[in-house]
């Protein structure tokens, strides 16, 4: 192992990050994108540090190949752009990168400072970055190119405890950002790990604040877990740490007020988990399907009989109510409805009125019609 110094204000060397070697933190290279590898190795030849950062690292580290590549550098967004002509910054407040490989996307950001707190967009230093990083496990950079871990707050040593440990305090990495909650229970149930006592009282204490946060992200983090393959467990963190009346507050109220709804639920949850798995379908709308089952029948049974149109279009805002404040697409969720709407039978349609025809056989002197000719 080694040690990352830098100088102190007195002028005197001052450890900063443990730096863990190859044969130390055993992270498999075959697994590393061969594409973020390369924007690495490109950052790097052009004058700038790079790492690998995030869920990506943490994935490495407990054997899996990850889905996603985030990379890190001290290079700000028009000189990421310049260096990769296949990108583009996106963002107002918060500016990145994404470098295009082929259908790939890799989000290259710059280190954040701490100086306007942790959810500023000043440009900092990598110490700083480390620290206005949710939870130790993701405070975790990686250089593929010297196979070197650099741990600036104590996240290699947690992840081999298996805790999730927070990098920024108690009393205020929540109320900076709520939705680090629903991050904190999803990390629980993807690990295993476990989520300290005081931890888990502040998110329980602080879960109200899920009010505050955007619905647009709220949204973000929901289809994230639909999509994960472990669901079930995730919602299972989510209601024991009081967090999903402030995700999806009707759906929670449903759950609570009947256990046959709650089982039917979460054996929904269990199906789609393995059809994720399988590799199935993976669109919104079939991750959708598997949400709103048991709020389409409900509806479809208390309208046997109706104009199918019309039964559709409830079904549609029921779904829609389940699922408030997140605001889904239209199309997606509508199309998740049609999967699962149960047709119901038209209403009889009223027997047609005959008219009565008049009689040909007479017609009156009105008609226009003279006496016959005589002889």
């Amino acid at each position: 192992m080694l040690v990352r110094y830098s100088t102190g204000s007195d002028g005197r060397p001052v450890k900063r990050a443990l730096v863990y070697t190859a044969a130390e933190h055993r992270i498999d290279r075959g697994s590393i994108d061969p594409d973020a590898l390369r924007i690495v190795e490109h950052l790097r030849a052009n004058g700038h540090t790079a790492y690998i950062v995030g869920g990506a690292v943490r994935d490495l580290l407990q054997g899996r190949r990850p889905k996603d590549f985030d990379i890190v550098t001290d290079a700000q967004p028009p000189r990421i752009r310049k260096i990769f002509r296949n990108s583009r910054v996106i963002g107002r407040r918060f500016r990145l990168v994404h470098v295009y490989a082929g259908r790939k996307i890799f989000e290259v950001s710059t280190y954040r400072s701490i100086a306007d707190g942790t959810i500023g967009n000043t440009y900092g230093t990598i110490e700083e970055d480390a620290l206005r990083r949710d939870f130790t496990m993701n405070a975790l950079y990686f250089d593929p190119v010297d196979s070197l871990l650099v741990d600036y707050v104590g996240g290699y040593k947690d992840m081999e405890a298996r805790v999730i440990k927070p990098v920024i305090p108690l009393s205020t990495i929540f109320k900076e950002d709520p939705v680090r909650m629903i991050r904190a229970a999803k990390y629980a149930a993807i690990t295993g790990f476990r989520i300290p006592f005081r931890t888990g009282w502040a998110i329980r204490s602080h879960a109200p604040l899920l009010a505050t946060a955007s619905p647009s992200r709220l949204t973000e983090e929901a289809i994230k877990i639909l999509g994960s393959g472990r669901s079930a467990e995730i919602f299972g963190q989510l209601e024991r740490y009081r967090l999903l009346p402030g995700i999806l507050p009707a759906l929670a109220a449903r759950l609570s007020a009947s256990k046959r709804r709650r089982e039917s639920f979460y054996a929904a949850l269990a199906e789609l988990d393995r059809n994720v798995q399988s590799k199935s379908d993976k669109s919104l709308a079939g991750l959708l399907a598997f949400v709103l089952r048991d709020e389409v029948a409900a509806l479809c049974a208390e309208h046997p009989v109706g104009e199918p149109t019309e039964v559709f279009r409830m079904a549609v805002q029921a779904s829609r109510e389940l699922l408030a404040p997140l605001n889904m697409p239209r199309i997606e969720l509508e199309t998740a409805v049609a999967s699962v709407f149960i047709q119901p039978e038209s209403p009889p349609k009223p027997p047609r009125k005959r008219r009565r025809r008049r009689s040909r056989g007479r017609r009156s002197l009105g008609d226009g019609v003279g006496e016959p000719p005589g002889p």
